[in-house]
């Protein structure tokens, strides 16, 4: 089984959840354009990245063994969860905006998603649910390096 160094509810998160509901999400809010021919339908746009190209470097960088590449992808998403809130806010307009009584599920699900994953990557980072640090070894005692011997 693949080791992770982040702990187990953000491992959930990240490298469970989030990589599957990236396309599901994508495929329910995103229908074919009605004016495009079928054939263009079938390969990804370069502008547009297909949803299962999103949810790779998820599945990647969460299932690390390596604590300095999950932080940097923690740290960068974290980041661009306020990107995506700003995105929502400058397409919603501020008057909607800042009445969440006016949202639709599109904006909710944009905006409360964003930020309760943002709570999440945020408190990964910090250690509350456990230390990012790399997996141990099969015969590691918790806490204790294995003594090593020396090739002679």
């Amino acid at each position: 089984m693949p080791k992770s160094c982040l702990p187990a509810f953000p491992l959930v998160v990240f490298g469970v959840v989030e990589p599957v509901l990236l396309p599901l999400r994508h495929q329910s809010l995103t229908p074919p354009p009605p004016l495009l021919p079928l054939r263009n339908l079938s390969s990804p746009s370069p502008l547009k990245p297909s949803p299962y190209s999103c949810s790779s470097p998820t599945y990647s960088c969460s299932w690390t063994p390596h604590p300095s590449v999950a932080r940097g992808y923690l740290v960068a998403v974290a980041l661009a969860d306020y990107g995506h809130v700003w995105a929502c806010y400058r397409g919603a307009g501020p008057d909607v905006f800042w009445d969440p009584a006016a949202w639709n599920d599109v904006l909710w699900g944009a905006v409360a998603g964003s930020l309760a994953l943002n709570a999440v990557r945020w408190l990964a980072l910090l250690g509350a649910f456990g230390a990012v640090q790399a997996p141990q070894a099969p015969g590691e005692a918790a806490g204790e390096k294995m003594k090593k011997k020396k090739l002679v």
